[in-house]
Formats: C-alpha cells, sequence, structure tokens
C-alpha cells in the first residue's frame, strides 16, 4: 500500500508575522517562530500566531516567572560556598557564570589576592562559624586580613564569634588576627580603603606600638595629638582622624572637628603648616558658626592655590596663578572673611560663559517623588538630577549662593558629581539642595542648600531614599 506523500510546511519567518507579534517574540527572548510553538507546546499554550493582549500578557507573565525561578535556583546553588569555593580558587568559576553577589565578589577577589590559598583557608572557615560571608560588605576586608596572614599572631581556628552584629564580628576577627593590644574602632576603615600604609599602622598599634612612630605620618604628630587621634568616632576615616587629633589638641572641639569632614582638608595634608593656621583662626573664633567652615575653606583653597583661565585672544586661553598665592590668615576677622567669601560666590555666579566644560554622566540613577494627590490638590514634585556642564554649575552657584562651581574640573575628571535636589508645584520648579558625590566609593559627600546651609530632616530623608535605590552611602558628617 503506497503511503500517503506528506506535505512540505513553508517555514514561517517572525518578519512575516504582525508587528504586534513580532514585539511579543522580542519580549519573550525567542528568535524564531519554530522555537515559539515548541515553547507554546511545553506551556500548553495555542500554537497560533494571532495572540490577544491577554494571550501575549499571560505568555509574558510565565516566561518573566520561569526565568525568576531559574535564576533563583541558579543563585542558591551558588551561595553553596563550602562546595563553591574551592571551585573558585582552582578557577574553574569564573565571576562572569556567577549569579549570586557574595560568590561574585569573591571571585574577583580571588583575580587580585596576593595570598590566595590563606584566603580560602580564611572563607572556608568563616562560612562555617561567622555571618562575614551573607553579604558583600567584608568580603574586601577578608581578603585584606589574609593578605597580611605573615603577620598573624593567632590562627583563625582559635576564633569564635561572640556578636551578632556583623561589624563587630569583622572588628574581633581583625583584632584576634593582628593586635594584643587595644585598636580604636575607626580603623576598621583600613582594611576596606586599599591603603596598605593605614593598614600597617593598624598592625603597629596591634603590637603595642605608639602611633606617632609609624612610618609615613604625613603631619607632625604630637603626643596630643596622638592621644586624640586614637579617640576619633568609629565612622571617622583616617584622614578625618588625623584632623580629629589635630583640632582636640590645638584646642577645638568636636563640632569643629566634624565640620572639616568632607572638606579639602581630609583630602590631603599638603601646605600643613599653612593649614594648621587656618584651624587656629577657627578655634580662635568659636562663636563663628562652622556652617561656614566649609565654604571659607573652599574660598581660601580657590584663592591660594587654583589656577585661574583667561582668555588672552579670541579663541586663545592661558592658565596663570591663583588669585592671592600669598593669602595669609593674619588680621583676618570673621566678619571680613564671610564678606569676601560672599562675593567671590557672587563672582562665580557671573564668569564667563567662554569657560564651559560638559562631560558625560556617571552611573547613577536620577530620584524622582511624588507627594500628595491629585485629589488633596497638593501635589508637589521631588527630583535629584545630575549637573553635567560649568554652566549648569555656575547657575546652581549663582541661585543657591554657594561655590559649587569650583567643581567643574573635578567633575570633568571624574572626581567628583554633583547634583541638584528640585521640587516642582504650582509656584514651578526651585532649587532646593546642591550634591557632591564620590562617584568611585559612591558616597554622598557634601550636602548644601542657600547660602551653605545644612540639609533638613526632610531633605536627609529623601537623599536617603536616593541612596537606597542607587547604593549609596550618606557620609555620617551630614
Amino acid at each position: 500500500m503506497a503511503q500517503k506523500k506528506k506535505k512540505s510546511q513553508k517555514k514561517i519567518r517572525i518578519e512575516e508575522c504582525s508587528l504586534k507579534m513580532q514585539e511579543h517574540f522580542q519580549q519573550l527572548g525567542i528568535s524564531s517562530v519554530e522555537v515559539y510553538k515548541e515553547w507554546c507546546r511545553a506551556y500548553n499554550f495555542s500554537q497560533g500566531l494571532d495572540k490577544t493582549p491577554r494571550q501575549r500578557q499571560d505568555e509574558l507573565y510565565v516566561m518573566t516567572r520561569t526565568q525568576a525561578t531559574k535564576m533563583m535556583a541558579k543563585k542558591k546553588k551558588d551561595s553553596n560556598l563550602r562546595e563553591i569555593l574551592p571551585k573558585i580558587y582552582n578557577q574553574e568559576l569564573r565571576s562572569e557564570k556567577l549569579q549570586n553577589s557574595v560568590t561574585r565578589a569573591i571571585s574577583e577577589t580571588f583575580e587580585s589576592s596576593i595570598a590566595p590559598k590563606v584566603l580560602l583557608k580564611l572563607l572556608l572557615y568563616l562560612e562555617d562559624n561567622s555571618d562575614l560571608l551573607k553579604e558583600t560588605s567584608y568580603i574586601q576586608g577578608i581578603a585584606a586580613l589574609a593578605n597580611h596572614h605573615e603577620s598573624w599572631i593567632r590562627p583563625v581556628e582559635t576564633w569564635k564569634v561572640k556578636k551578632h552584629n556583623r561589624d563587630r564580628q569583622f572588628s574581633e576577627l581583625a583584632r584576634h588576627l593582628l593586635a594584643a593590644y587595644e585598636i580604636p574602632l575607626f580603623m576598621d576603615c583600613v582594611w576596606f580603603n586599599g591603603n596598605v600604609i593605614h593598614q600597617n599602622w593598624f598592625k603597629h598599634i596591634g603590637t603595642g606600638q605608639n602611633i606617632r612612630t609609624a612610618s609615613d605620618i604625613p603631619i607632625p604628630f604630637t603626643k596630643k595629638m596622638a592621644h586624640h587621634f586614637l579617640k576619633a568616632p568609629r565612622r571617622y576615616t583616617i584622614e578625618e582622624a588625623l584632623r580629629w587629633g589635630q583640632v582636640h589638641a590645638l584646642g577645638g572641639d568636636k563640632y569643629l572637628a566634624d565640620a572639616f569632614r568632607g572638606t579639602r582638608l581630609t583630602g590631603t595634608f599638603n601646605n600643613d603648616d599653612f593649614w594648621l593656621n587656618v584651624i587656629r583662626f577657627f578655634i580662635a573664633n568659636p562663636m563663628l558658626d562652622v556652617s561656614h567652615v566649609h565654604p571659607i575653606i573652599d574660598y581660601i583653597w580657590h584663592q591660594r592655590y587654583e589656577n585661574r583661565r583667561v582668555f588672552v585672544e579670541r579663541g586663545v586661553a592661558r592658565e596663570i596663578g591663583p588669585a592671592q598665592p600669598n593669602f595669609s590668615m593674619r588680621r583676618r576677622t570673621p566678619e571680613t572673611l564671610l564678606r569676601q567669601v560672599e562675593e567671590w560666590h557672587g563672582e562665580l555666579g557671573r564668569e564667563s560663559k567662554d569657560r564651559e566644560l560638559e562631560w558625560h554622566g556617571s552611573e547613577i540613577g536620577e530620584f524622582h517623588l511624588l507627594e500628595g494627590s491629585e485629589e488633596a490638590r497638593n501635589m508637589k514634585f521631588w527630583s535629584i538630577r545630575e549637573l553635567l556642564s560649568s554652566d549648569e554649575l555656575i547657575d546652581e552657584s549663582r541661585i543657591l549662593r554657594h561655590c559649587v562651581s569650583t567643581y567643574a574640573r573635578s567633575c570633568h575628571t571624574g572626581r567628583s558629581s554633583i547634583w541638584s535636589m528640585e521640587i516642582e508645584d504650582e509656584n514651578g520648579r526651585r532649587k532646593i539642595l546642591t550634591i557632591e558625590v564620590a562617584p568611585r566609593e559612591k558616597v554622598i559627600r557634601q550636602v548644601r542648600g542657600r547660602r551653605n546651609r545644612l540639609a533638613t530632616p526632610k531633605e536627609k530623608n529623601l537623599l536617603g531614599k536616593w541612596a537606597e535605590q542607587e547604593d549609596l552611602q550618606l557620609a555620617g558628617y551630614i
């Protein structure tokens, strides 16, 4: 009996389907009609090519749920550290193949470790005996401790967890491995800043030696300064703690020391003989509101150290020296200095457009929030957006009467990122705050309103929401 000849079926291409279905294939991540039909058959959907919006929505939901389930299963598999750590160490698994953020961070750390074998041993012990591998925050610090394994004074196996708080667990681990003497808590930051000099200071103090005898201290350190340095608050950086020691040894208080955080004085210790006179000026004028510290320091730095750019003819610019290279604090009073700062801010707002610079935005996202409702007739729109040109910085300076326009070069080189918090209501759009972010560290470093006022609790709350959204840190002094 002759067999019936099967009819040949012409393959349908995606381009022959309707635009709605082509868009649907793209959303599903499916590259051919045949694959789509097989997928529909596997999940009991119609294999037709003319789907209603509801059918397309149901299919997209199933695809999304399936992918999410697979991703969760992959993350769960990745998170079995006892099994996966040796594979990462042996380079059987690379970071790009890992979905779990902790295992990915560990893999990247192994790639740069100078003591990978010790790091593996340390991680395996901590996985069984601590909570430090539950998140990525401590991976860098753990790797840094492993790099100093030759200085360990106790075996890691004798360390037992005493605290539930993970910060405390890391503190105790670092001291178990490297310290026979008390070390202030703020020095834990040395294991996360990548500064080997600072890490050596931790070991120096941990072996009972005086910080004054540590190598590479950037400023002359008296006994009194060293005493106060060791009492700096926990959330201080090393540089901030050095200034804390200076300020207190010279007779200042914690409010003044806090005011120096985030200024140029905690970014560098160059020309410290001069800056010591500036610190003494603030100490000698205790009635000067510390909210003026930051703008005064910016003004002094700009006058004494910042080169000026001038156009000598059409299209030809040259850099000349600072406005006041011999700027001195001698015979300065708070009143005259504040007046000069105010005049400078006014000049910044009138600077020539010839100095315009533009730069690419950071990878940090904007923030938008609607307050109120149409029914209550009280709608307000809050936003935080990045400023991407010197023109925008000049406008910001002019409107809010501060010195953010001086940050153009820092933004152009990527050292800083400046953002503007604004509000829009029935009265129009208004600038509220200027925000400086350190983009590499993802830290909100400085916040100022009109005439350098500090942020209100309401504004801090909005900053906190943005920080949470974009995985930013809010500096403790804000």
